[in-house]
Protein backbone atom coordinates (compact mmCIF):
# COMPACT_ATOMS: atom_id res chain seq x y z
CA UNK A 1 0.00 0.00 0.00
CA UNK A 2 2.86 2.35 0.81
CA UNK A 3 4.38 1.61 -2.59
CA UNK A 4 1.02 2.40 -4.25
CA UNK A 5 0.93 5.84 -2.56
CA UNK A 6 4.39 6.51 -3.94
CA UNK A 7 3.29 5.66 -7.52
CA UNK A 8 0.02 7.61 -7.43
CA UNK A 9 1.53 11.11 -7.82
CA UNK A 10 3.66 9.91 -10.74
CA UNK A 11 0.59 8.30 -12.32
CA UNK A 12 -1.43 11.49 -11.95
CA UNK A 13 1.41 13.53 -13.47
CA UNK A 14 1.69 11.16 -16.43
CA UNK A 15 -2.08 11.21 -16.92
CA UNK A 16 -2.12 15.01 -16.81
CA UNK A 17 0.67 15.13 -19.38
CA UNK A 18 -1.18 12.75 -21.72
CA UNK A 19 -4.39 14.79 -21.32
CA UNK A 20 -2.56 18.05 -22.05
CA UNK A 21 -0.99 16.53 -25.16
CA UNK A 22 -4.37 15.27 -26.35
CA UNK A 23 -5.92 18.70 -25.89
CA UNK A 24 -3.07 20.41 -27.73
CA UNK A 25 -3.07 17.94 -30.64
CA UNK A 26 -6.32 19.11 -32.27
CA UNK A 27 -5.07 22.71 -32.35
CA UNK A 28 -1.81 21.65 -33.99
CA UNK A 29 -3.63 19.37 -36.40
CA UNK A 30 -6.08 22.13 -37.35
CA UNK A 31 -3.21 24.56 -37.97
CA UNK A 32 -1.38 22.01 -40.09
CA UNK A 33 -4.54 21.22 -42.04
CA UNK A 34 -5.24 24.91 -42.63
CA UNK A 35 -1.72 25.55 -43.92
CA UNK A 36 -1.85 22.33 -46.01
CA UNK A 37 -5.24 23.24 -47.42
CA UNK A 38 -3.86 26.52 -48.72
CA UNK A 39 -1.25 24.61 -50.76
CA UNK A 40 -3.58 21.99 -52.26
CA UNK A 41 -4.06 22.49 -56.00
CA UNK A 42 -6.71 20.78 -58.12
CA UNK A 43 -5.13 19.39 -61.30
CA UNK A 44 -8.29 17.68 -62.57
CA UNK A 45 -11.67 18.42 -61.01
CA UNK A 46 -14.93 16.55 -60.73
CA UNK A 47 -17.12 16.93 -63.84
CA UNK A 48 -14.05 17.64 -65.99
CA UNK A 49 -14.11 17.47 -69.77
CA UNK A 50 -11.61 15.87 -72.13
CA UNK A 51 -12.04 12.23 -71.10
CA UNK A 52 -11.75 9.53 -73.75
CA UNK A 53 -13.91 6.54 -72.93
CA UNK A 54 -15.19 3.21 -74.16
CA UNK A 55 -17.96 0.97 -72.80
CA UNK A 56 -17.37 -2.78 -73.02
CA UNK A 57 -18.97 -5.97 -71.72
CA UNK A 58 -17.57 -6.90 -68.31
CA UNK A 59 -15.64 -9.88 -69.70
CA UNK A 60 -13.96 -7.91 -72.51
CA UNK A 61 -10.22 -7.46 -72.14
CA UNK A 62 -8.62 -4.33 -73.62
CA UNK A 63 -4.90 -4.99 -73.24
CA UNK A 64 -2.80 -1.93 -72.47
CA UNK A 65 -5.68 0.56 -72.21
CA UNK A 66 -4.07 2.05 -69.09
CA UNK A 67 -0.67 2.48 -70.74
CA UNK A 68 0.58 5.86 -71.92
CA UNK A 69 1.25 4.58 -75.45
CA UNK A 70 -2.23 3.12 -75.99
CA UNK A 71 -4.05 4.58 -79.02
CA UNK A 72 -7.47 5.88 -77.92
CA UNK A 73 -7.88 8.24 -80.90
CA UNK A 74 -10.99 6.38 -82.10
CA UNK A 75 -12.70 6.58 -78.70
CA UNK A 76 -15.38 9.20 -78.10
CA UNK A 77 -14.73 12.10 -75.74
CA UNK A 78 -16.96 12.81 -72.78
CA UNK A 79 -17.38 14.75 -69.58
CA UNK A 80 -17.40 13.25 -66.09
CA UNK A 81 -19.50 12.10 -64.27
CA UNK A 82 -20.24 8.97 -66.17
CA UNK A 83 -23.35 7.02 -65.28
CA UNK A 84 -27.10 6.64 -65.40
CA UNK A 85 -29.70 9.22 -64.46
CA UNK A 86 -31.88 6.68 -62.70
CA UNK A 87 -30.80 4.84 -59.60
CA UNK A 88 -30.52 5.02 -55.85
CA UNK A 89 -27.33 7.10 -55.63
CA UNK A 90 -27.74 10.80 -55.05
CA UNK A 91 -25.49 11.37 -58.09
CA UNK A 92 -27.80 9.49 -60.49
CA UNK A 93 -29.39 12.66 -61.83
CA UNK A 94 -29.15 14.88 -64.92
CA UNK A 95 -26.95 17.43 -63.16
CA UNK A 96 -24.21 15.04 -62.01
CA UNK A 97 -24.23 12.59 -64.95
CA UNK A 98 -22.72 14.26 -68.01
CA UNK A 99 -21.92 11.13 -70.08
CA UNK A 100 -24.11 8.03 -70.16
CA UNK A 101 -22.63 4.75 -68.95
CA UNK A 102 -24.90 1.77 -69.61
CA UNK A 103 -25.90 -0.47 -66.72
CA UNK A 104 -24.20 -3.85 -66.57
CA UNK A 105 -21.11 -2.80 -68.55
CA UNK A 106 -17.57 -1.74 -67.83
CA UNK A 107 -16.32 1.71 -68.75
CA UNK A 108 -12.71 2.48 -69.64
CA UNK A 109 -11.80 6.14 -69.16
CA UNK A 110 -8.54 7.99 -69.83
CA UNK A 111 -7.45 11.56 -69.13
CA UNK A 112 -4.09 13.29 -69.53
CA UNK A 113 -3.00 15.83 -66.93
CA UNK A 114 0.05 17.97 -66.41
CA UNK A 115 1.69 18.32 -63.01
CA UNK A 116 4.59 20.56 -62.01
CA UNK A 117 7.79 18.65 -61.35
CA UNK A 118 7.69 19.65 -57.67
CA UNK A 119 4.11 18.36 -57.13
CA UNK A 120 3.82 16.36 -53.93
CA UNK A 121 1.13 14.06 -52.50
CA UNK A 122 -0.71 13.60 -55.80
CA UNK A 123 -4.10 12.27 -54.72
CA UNK A 124 -6.89 10.67 -56.77
CA UNK A 125 -10.36 10.80 -55.21
CA UNK A 126 -13.76 9.84 -56.47
CA UNK A 127 -16.91 7.81 -56.38
CA UNK A 128 -17.80 4.68 -58.32
CA UNK A 129 -20.83 2.42 -58.51
CA UNK A 130 -19.79 -0.40 -58.27
CA UNK A 131 -16.05 -1.19 -58.65
CA UNK A 132 -12.93 0.32 -60.21
CA UNK A 133 -9.31 -0.28 -60.98
CA UNK A 134 -7.39 3.01 -60.94
CA UNK A 135 -4.16 3.37 -62.95
CA UNK A 136 -1.65 6.20 -63.07
CA UNK A 137 0.88 6.14 -65.91
CA UNK A 138 0.12 2.47 -66.44
CA UNK A 139 0.57 1.45 -62.79
CA UNK A 140 -2.36 0.03 -60.83
CA UNK A 141 -2.59 2.31 -57.78
CA UNK A 142 -5.94 1.20 -56.31
CA UNK A 143 -8.62 -1.47 -56.70
CA UNK A 144 -11.98 -0.43 -55.27
CA UNK A 145 -15.05 -2.49 -54.43
CA UNK A 146 -17.38 0.23 -53.22
CA UNK A 147 -20.71 -1.51 -53.59
CA UNK A 148 -23.36 1.09 -54.19
CA UNK A 149 -21.84 4.52 -54.76
CA UNK A 150 -19.82 4.86 -51.56
CA UNK A 151 -18.74 8.49 -51.67
CA UNK A 152 -14.98 8.82 -51.66
CA UNK A 153 -14.33 5.10 -52.14
CA UNK A 154 -11.61 6.02 -54.62
CA UNK A 155 -8.92 7.66 -52.54
CA UNK A 156 -5.24 7.02 -53.17
CA UNK A 157 -1.98 8.95 -53.09
CA UNK A 158 0.11 8.16 -56.15
CA UNK A 159 3.63 6.87 -55.37
CA UNK A 160 6.22 9.52 -56.25
CA UNK A 161 8.00 7.03 -58.51
CA UNK A 162 4.91 6.91 -60.77
CA UNK A 163 4.83 10.69 -61.39
CA UNK A 164 5.88 12.59 -64.49
CA UNK A 165 5.08 16.07 -65.78
CA UNK A 166 2.64 14.66 -68.37
CA UNK A 167 0.54 11.94 -66.73
CA UNK A 168 -2.21 9.55 -67.70
CA UNK A 169 -5.06 8.70 -65.34
CA UNK A 170 -6.94 5.62 -66.52
CA UNK A 171 -9.80 3.82 -64.79
CA UNK A 172 -11.79 0.71 -65.52
CA UNK A 173 -15.17 1.04 -63.85
CA UNK A 174 -17.43 -1.98 -63.43
CA UNK A 175 -21.19 -1.80 -62.96
CA UNK A 176 -23.06 -4.75 -61.46
CA UNK A 177 -26.53 -3.54 -62.44
CA UNK A 178 -29.37 -1.14 -61.48
CA UNK A 179 -27.34 2.10 -61.81
CA UNK A 180 -23.81 3.23 -62.70
CA UNK A 181 -21.65 6.20 -61.68
CA UNK A 182 -18.02 7.33 -61.89
CA UNK A 183 -16.49 10.73 -61.15
CA UNK A 184 -12.92 11.64 -60.19
CA UNK A 185 -10.59 14.45 -59.25
CA UNK A 186 -6.82 14.76 -58.86
CA UNK A 187 -5.12 17.14 -56.45
CA UNK A 188 -1.55 17.73 -55.39
CA UNK A 189 0.31 19.66 -52.72
CA UNK A 190 2.36 22.60 -53.88
CA UNK A 191 5.57 22.94 -51.86
CA UNK A 192 5.54 25.83 -49.37
CA UNK A 193 6.71 29.18 -50.57
CA UNK A 194 8.53 31.80 -48.51
CA UNK A 195 6.47 34.93 -47.95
Amino acid sequence: MNRLRHLLPAGFAAGALVAAMALAAPAATAAQAASGRANVVTALDYNSTGWTYRQVPATTQVPGFAERGFDDSSWPQGQAGFGTTNGTCSWNNQTDVRTQWAVGTDILVRHWLHLPRDAQAVRIQGTVDNDAQVYFNGHLVQSVKSGKCAAGAIDVVVPAADLDCCNLLAVRGHDAGVAAYLNLRVTYVKPGQSR
